[in-house]
């Protein structure tokens, strides 16, 4: 009797540990590949395809930043280290790296990238395990399985935040990226704009200080870099090469930067990925890369010695910020751009506009590409529906001249 009943009392406990446990389990089903589930009714679409490769693509596509963004930041970081006449870190990072007998030589590639990848790591699983927690919450209380783009969210999160971004704004960032830009939404191909990209901009709104304060880029006690932007604001190009920053070093990515946001060569790279296998659309990275320069033209028209940044030549501005990076990877999400090619073109121009225009008004707003995406990705939908109108209203006319005829 104590065994059945003991039984029967099991039994709830197991069903409810069974459906807890589900959406974890699907999680790691579908985290590089989606449903393997057949479809039981019309329409049916044959392709090798999938959501999950589409957001698979954006995690692949960014790997050289990845990989440059992470022997930037030891090689910052190592840097400031001799600058400062330090020999150890304090915290685990110095006990790794000391142990393993890497040491902090700025001319090791190794001893750079692995240290680096100490600044990576606990960041990365910090935001991928929050995401996850908050997907399964809602897989939960709607009764329906995990979306797919949770590993994709968590890697360009996480390449968008400085190595000495405080963990704790970090993890109430990919909470409100994933509830109010995601979840609430419905999930994955629902949402109004990128949820890494509200996540960010939430942020830098609320933790400035906290996650982009000036001593997280290079995370050395005591050092405290002037970003390229910041130089470039006080004295122009003259000033960045003053400095020791060539146009070469800013376009490789050696520079104070994010995680992975700092190489052009990179995003150039994961650009031709995307374009070569049609993740992304074209339309939008050329149309931002027109408007960026178009609007660089009419503040260099009106350059003066006060403000020397408008005097910045447009081939300074695309290696500034995290221009390429945003525009690449956050302006081309499939979801939150626009869908006509007309209105890609639109789309993509407003995002580049709208850089070149924060970036002048507030040079200290590094993060005007966030801005810029948010923006423009409000305004997707009307742009679309004014290209589809547009059209609608040709064909009509159209029609109207043959039945005339």
């Amino acid at each position: 009797m104590p065994h059945l009943l003991g039984g029967k009392m099991s039994k709830p406990v197991n069903d409810r540990l069974r459906r807890w446990s589900a959406p974890w389990m699907v999680m790691l089903q579908q985290f590089l590949r989606s449903s393997s589930g057949k479809n039981n009714s019309a329409p049916y679409i044959r392709d090798a395809g999938n959501v999950q490769s589409v957001f698979n693509n954006f995690v692949i596509a960014s790997i050289p930043c990845w990989l440059l963004g992470l022997w930037n930041v030891g090689y910052q970081s190592n840097s400031a280290m001799a600058q400062l006449e330090l020999t150890e870190l304090p915290g685990w990072r110095d006990f790794i790296l000391g142990g393993l007998s890497i040491g902090y030589d700025p001319s090791n590639i190794i001893a750079c990238f692995i240290h680096g990848f100490l600044y990576f790591l606990p960041i990365f699983l910090v935001v991928l395990l929050t995401a996850a927690l908050w997907s399964s919450i809602f897989s939960l209380i709607r009764r329906r399985p995990v979306d797919e783009g949770l590993l994709a969210f968590a890697w360009l999160f996480t390449l968008f935040l400085p190595a000495g971004a405080s963990l704790v704004p970090v993890i109430l960032g990919v909470t409100f990226g994933m509830i109010m830009g995601k979840q609430v939404y419905g999930g994955s191909g629902h949402y109004l704009v990128n949820p890494a990209v509200l996540g960010l901009t939430f942020l830098w709104l609320a933790y400035p200080e906290l996650v982009f304060g000036p001593g997280n880029w290079v995370p050395v006690p005591g050092f405290q870099p002037t970003s390229a932007l910041q130089l470039a604001t006080m004295g122009g190009s003259e000033s960045l090469i003053a400095s020791g920053l060539s146009w070469w070093d800013l376009f490789l990515g050696a520079k104070p930067g994010a995680l992975g946001t700092t190489s052009v060569l990179g995003c150039l790279l994961g650009a031709s990925y995307m374009i070569v296998t049609g993740t992304v659309s074209w339309r939008i990275i050329c149309a931002a890369l027109l408007g960026s320069l178009a609007t660089v033209a009419i503040f260099n028209s009106l350059a003066d010695d006060v403000i020397p940044l408008f005097g910045l030549s447009w081939s300074w501005h695309l290696l500034l910020g995290g221009l390429a990076f945003g525009t690449i990877f956050f302006a081309t999400d499939p979801v939150a751009g626009a869908t006509t090619n007309s209105g890609r073109w639109l789309f993509g121009a407003f995002v580049g506009a709208l850089v070149i225009i924060i970036r002048m008004l507030n040079p200290a707003h590094e993060g005007a590409i966030l801005s810029a995406v948010l923006l423009a990705s409000l305004f997707s939908p009307i742009l679309d529906f004014v290209v589809v109108e547009l059209n609608i209203r040709r064909r009509r006319q159209r029609l109207a001249e043959l039945d005339n005829g």
